[in-house]
């Protein structure tokens, strides 16, 4: 009896939450919020251009835009554990890769490996666990998980950013191997303890006619979905929505450094803004669940549009100072555009019958962005000696973004009503022949 009650106390997906906290806060926290530290530090070391480098993080994009097109099989045939287990391998062998390198070659190899990590263990991976396990209130749950990203980074930041001396030329080395060996022991922690599923998994849940918002609804067929406008439209949204984020946030350090304003004082302002980027993952995570998608996004995409501006207008003043503070704080409730809105745009708009296939591709959608967004905005300032043309470019993308957003929730939202009516009627028709 006493075991009994002690199994109904004890709920294992909480291990799964923390596991997942852990795997978040430590491959996307030390992993990749430092990255805009290392670039300039690598371009010197090797005596060549940012843009040059940069393309190590289109390698690591396109690698995880690729691997993530295959989600919904992989997940199937190898389920999530090995698939998390091989990511962190992945990621580990990056981070060591990139602390021996002494060619762009290597360096192009060594984002690769990160990207492939990435895909097996960040947002889709996350997205997935959590739907898994979680049938309720998975956008404040959701937030919760990816706002480590946020603390990870913050600690991150202060003792990699700690680790590098701008004038000691490779001094950025020591930084990957201690990240490498971060993440080798949580690689031990999560092969001990994560698993696949919950017992007595149920993949679907009774049709209601009405979905509570944060909870999953049964969905449309993945082959009825890319024929919908909004299906496109969703997939264009969130490629430049992920062009637009990762290119200008990428080269925050670099811009900060550029006009002026002291590294001491850059990383700090990075590592705040990690702290404010936990808060926001898990604000909005909360507001979805209680307003709904269209507010949730639309706050997200407004101040995506103000800060971009206003990244472009930081000199290296008081005035620009005092601008780069607010950009920490209000920037980053535009990031959960490219992480915690993922999942959330495909159980929203999508539902569960092909939730993970869905996923995959519009994550992948995502991150081809992040491969175009990086070299672009680098191109420019080898052209420009600036970044300001391009942020003020993008800014204006991502105000057209902003609308066609409008009509695809729209859309989605129409059909989903069709469709959870029609299956409620359908199941409430059943349920009397049966009686």
């Amino acid at each position: 009896m006493l075991n009994e009650q002690n199994n109904k106390r004890f709920d294992y997906k909480w291990v799964i939450i923390v596991l997942c906290f852990l795997i978040v806060s430590v491959t996307l926290g030390f992993a990749s919020s430092t990255r805009s530290l290392f670039p300039d530090e690598i371009a010197k070391d090797l005596n060549t251009k940012r843009s040059l480098v940069s393309i190590s993080d289109s390698c690591r994009f396109i690698a995880t835009a690729v691997i993530n097109v295959f989600f919904g099989f992989s997940i199937a045939k190898f389920g999530a554990k090995k698939l998390v287990v091989a990511g962190l391998f992945c990621v580990a062998s990056s981070m060591f890769l990139y602390s021996i390198a002494d060619s762009l070659p290597l360096i192009y190899v060594a984002g690769t490996l990160l990207g492939i990590g990435f895909a097996w263990t960040s947002t889709t991976m996350v997205g997935y666990v959590v739907g898994i396990w979680c049938r309720e209130n998975k956008g404040t749950i959701m937030g919760l998980v990816l706002a480590s990203n946020g603390l990870g980074g913050a600690i991150a930041i202060k003792l990699v950013g700690g680790m590098i001396n701008p004038e000691v030329i490779g001094s950025y080395r020591s930084a990957y191997r201690f990240i490498a060996i971060v993440i080798a022991i949580l690689f031990v922690i999560v092969a001990l303890f994560f698993k696949d599923k919950p017992k007595n998994y149920v993949e679907h849940v009774k049709p209601t006619a009405k979905k509570k918002r944060g909870q999953e609804w049964v969905g449309i067929e993945f082959n009825d979905a890319i024929k919908k406008f909004y299906f496109w439209g969703t997939l264009v949204c969130v490629f430049f929505t992920g062009l637009i984020l990762q290119g200008s946030h990428g080269i925050v350090a670099m811009h900060y450094k550029d006009v002026g304003i002291d590294y001491s004082k850059v990383t700090s302002l990075l590592s705040f803004g990690s702290l404010i980027l936990a808060c926001s993952k898990f604000l909005i995570g909360f507001i979805y669940d209680k307003k709904g998608l269209r507010t949730t996004a639309n706050i997200c995409n407004v101040i995506a549009i103000i800060t971009t501006f206003m990244l472009a207008c930081i000199k290296g003043n008081d005035l620009g100072f005092i601008l780069a503070i607010i950009f920490a704080v209000l920037g980053q409730f535009a990031m959960p555009l490219e992480t915690i809105m993922l999942p959330i745009y495909t159980n929203d708009l999508f539902g569960q019958k092909s939730y993970a296939k869905i996923l995959g591709l519009i994550v992948s959608a995502n991150v081809a962005g992040y491969a175009v967004g990086a070299p672009v905005m680098n191109l420019c300032y080898d052209i420009f000696g600036s970044y300001v043309p391009a942020l003020i470019l993008v800014g204006i993308i991502m105000t057209a973004v902003f609308v066609l957003l409008q009509f695809v929730i729209s859309s989605a939202h129409k059909e989903r009503d069709k469709i959870l009516s029609a299956q409620e009627n359908q199941y409430n028709k059943n349920e009397t022949v049966v009686e």
